[in-house]
């Protein structure tokens, strides 16, 4: 399969009548937009435009995929091992409504929780190394809400391109269900019962080892009985799967949408849908001033909350239904990282970075990364995000099992195995399991 039509399955943002036409002039595609305005953004492409000279898909939205998937692979390595030698404690809280998680306990980590920001530091007490990954935390904190803006870009122009309703759930059913369910199978049945502390017959028994299989209908359940018990990171399985019933929640909204018909490159439909997105930012900006604790953005030092993940779906779909006016340049993109690491640092006006990072992640998507396009041929991001911290989990217990319990273990050896093991079983998850499924379309998808 093509790089094209591979991303023509995230994508599939083919804009009518716009391919193969010289490029419109200023107050065709501004008509909506005050004339000096119009002259202003008439020297750059917009997201629009790029989105017709490629097909009607982001360039760079593979390449983004898979570096978001990669970096927060090697972040939640680091945690993973880092508890092994630094004397780190990992504390047990609920974290969303019936989602146990356990964070790793740190100083400078809990001070920020707090309090917010580098404000709440003090970086007379601080190493460089701890003041360096403080001024990095908004990147952090950015990769899963970057991952939830180019969702709702990729998946509103999908929907712009073919608004059927069975077409729309059967896509989203085959892009998540077939592969999530064989990763949670394999956890469950392969990795369980081989490195469990339990009996065999005691661990198939258990309630909790059927209660895992909720994962495949986005019940979330992170542990399995008796699995890695003595990581650093105790008896969580996969801790990526925190983000599904977000993701479901994104997806039951666009489809109301849908079924609403507001999804469109109507100009009436489009107005409704971002003034909707943005009388809810306005509720929410209100709900924070009132409630700052409450209505925080940030779920702890290290993420988005998990409701404001949604906000960035729909972020990254008022961009896709706005593309036309959407300019794609660097200064604003300069600009708008700027605003988002500066808000996030300062713990102020936390609501709105949302807006900046959703230009950031479209900014990136209409890059051409053709050097990375022709490295990574297959689409490994969701195999990634499926296998990668059960890989990282089992690694390092079976090697506290080899090298004994009280052997230090270092990053630069697990990293390395970690990231080969996960690109195999993510090569496997595409070519098996995933690419087979979606090629299930053709027996009943319309044609738009």
């Amino acid at each position: 399969m093509s790089q094209t039509d591979r991303d023509a399955e995230f994508a599939a943002v083919a804009l009518p009548g716009a391919v193969g036409r010289e490029r419109p002039s200023a107050p065709s595609r501004f008509r909506q937009l005050p004339d000096t305005i119009q002259s202003g953004l008439a020297q750059y492409d917009t997201a629009e435009t790029i989105l017709a000279k490629n097909n009607g898909l982001g360039p760079g939205f593979n390449m983004m995929r898979h570096l978001l998937s990669l970096v927060i692979l090697s972040h939640h390595c680091r945690v993973a091992v880092a508890g092994l030698f630094a004397g780190a404690a990992f504390v047990k809280k609920l974290d969303e409504p019936g989602m146990a998680v356990f964070v790793l306990k740190d100083p400078a980590a809990a001070a920020f929780d707090k309090m917010g920001g580098l404000t709440a530091l003090s970086f007379s007490h601080l190493q460089a190394t701890e003041i360096i990954q403080e001024l990095l935390r908004p990147g952090l904190i950015a990769l899963v809400g970057m991952f939830f803006a180019l969702s709702g870009f990729l998946v509103t122009g999908s929907a712009i391109k073919n608004p059927d309703l069975k077409t729309f759930f059967i896509n989203r059913v085959l892009r998540i269900v077939p592969a999530l369910s064989v990763e949670v199978t394999l956890c469950a049945l392969l990795v369980g019962p081989l490195l469990t502390q339990l009996p065999l017959s005691q661990y198939l028994s258990e309630y909790q080892f059927y209660r895992y299989f909720g994962n495949i209908v986005g019940h979330v359940t992170f542990e399995l009985p008796g699995l890695f018990l003595h990581n650093p990171w105790p008896e969580m399985v996969n801790a990526n799967l925190w983000t599904l019933p977000w993701e479901l929640w994104c997806y039951v909204f666009a489809f109301a949408l849908l079924f609403a018909h507001m999804i469109s490159s109507e100009t009436r439909k489009v107005r409704w849908i971002t003034l909707l997105v943005g009388a809810a930012l306005v509720a929410e900006l209100l709900a924070y001033f009132i409630d700052p604790a409450t209505f925080n953005v940030r779920s702890d030092s290290t993420r988005l909350a998990g409701w404001y993940l949604v906000f960035m779906f729909f972020f990254g779909m008022v961009f896709r239904l706005n593309a036309r006016y959407v300019p794609i340049h660097w200064v604003i993109f300069a600009i708008s990282a700027a605003c988002y690491a500066g808000i996030m640092w300062l713990n102020v006006l936390l609501p709105l970075a949302g807006i900046f990072l959703t230009y950031c992640t479209v900014y990136i998507g209409m890059q051409s990364f053709k050097a990375f396009d022709r490295l990574f041929r297959q689409d490994l991001s969701y195999g990634i995000y499926l296998y990668g911290f059960p890989i990282t989990q089992a690694t390092i217990d079976i090697s506290q099992r080899v090298l004994g319990p009280d052997h230090r273990l270092s990053l630069a050896v697990i990293l390395p195995i970690v990231v080969v093991l996960t690109l195999g079983f993510a090569s496997f998850s595409w070519n098996v399991i995933e690419k087979p499924a979606l090629r299930l379309r053709r027996f009943y998808q319309r044609p738009a």
